[in-house]
């Protein structure tokens, strides 16, 4: 493991679950998050805190990563970025998102529903071909 290797720390109170993420969201970490994602979030879920404070690296597909699992939430949860850590507040807004609507950047229940079966996501975050924006807002990402 890398001295920045992904943590996600899973944290539910009632009907509140919060994702704690620590170290580097990236392309070749991104089934370390959304695998536990996945099995985290569920009908349960009336809100959703995605904890970013630890992170020390993201890129598009980190970023594409959290769409993805802003999706799980069942409809009408809202989804709340908590304490984005520098480094990921500069990607976010390189990229000019806006994550108070990260939910409609990703796919959405198939994914979840794929990935509890033991799916994973590399084919899902790798553009079609040469040029192809991973989502929507994400255009000048390599």
């Amino acid at each position: 493991m890398g001295e920045h290797a992904l943590t996600v720390k899973t944290v539910r109170d009632g009907p509140v679950c919060a994702l704690i993420l620590s170290g580097d969201l990236g392309l070749t970490e991104t089934d370390g998050f959304l695998g536990p994602a996945a099995l985290a979030v569920d009908n349960r879920t009336e809100r959703l805190v995605l904890d970013l404070a630890g992170v020390t690296f993201l890129d598009c597909a980190g970023v594409r990563a959290l769409a993805m699992a802003a999706s799980f939430a069942p409809s009408g949860c809202p989804v709340i970025i908590r304490s984005l850590s520098p480094i990921a507040r500069r990607i976010v807004e390189l990229l000019g998102l806006d994550l108070a609507n990260l939910r409609d950047l990703s796919p959405g229940q198939e994914l979840q529903d794929w990935l509890r079966d033991g799916g994973t996501t590399q084919q899902e975050l790798a553009p079609a071909e040469p040029g192809t924006a991973f989502l929507a807002g994400t255009e000048g990402c390599p």
